[in-house]
């Protein structure tokens, strides 16, 4: 009988972790978050403005002074080049051309802090950049 409910157990906690792992997550300024090396990134779209936001694995910001960045952006069949400079804080800001509708985007972002390799990250957003 004990072993049937450490079985039961083992899968309650086991589904949230699964049911997590689906789909994007969302970071605290609504942009989807993920991985890029030791750092968590936040991107965020609005209108022509490409912002990156980093944290730490404990989700801190992370002061991008000196930091460098560049999105690859693929959107309407089309790929565009956005240099990212720090606007502040943990973001990292840059304009794209963004204009008319599409219906996803693909970024791929290669971040290097000062002193570290660069590190990427992936996004995959609809329609409304999250």
């Amino acid at each position: 009988m004990k072993f049937s409910t450490f079985a039961l157990a083992t899968v309650l906690f086991a589904v949230p972790a699964v049911a997590l792992a689906d789909g994007p997550r969302i970071g605290a300024n609504g942009g989807q978050r993920t991985d890029a090396g030791p750092y968590h990134t936040e991107l965020v779209l609005k209108g022509n403005d490409v912002v990156l936001y980093v944290t730490d694995a404990a989700d801190k910001p992370v002061d991008v002074t000196g930091a460098k960045a560049e999105a690859t952006i693929l959107a309407d069949r089309q790929t565009q080049k956005v240099v990212l400079e720090p606007a502040g804080g943990n973001a990292l800001k840059g304009r794209a051309n963004l204009g008319g509708a599409h219906d996803s985007v693909k970024v791929v972002t290669a971040l290097t802090m000062p002193g570290r390799k660069p590190v990427q990250a992936r996004f995959e957003m609809g329609r409304t950049g999250h």
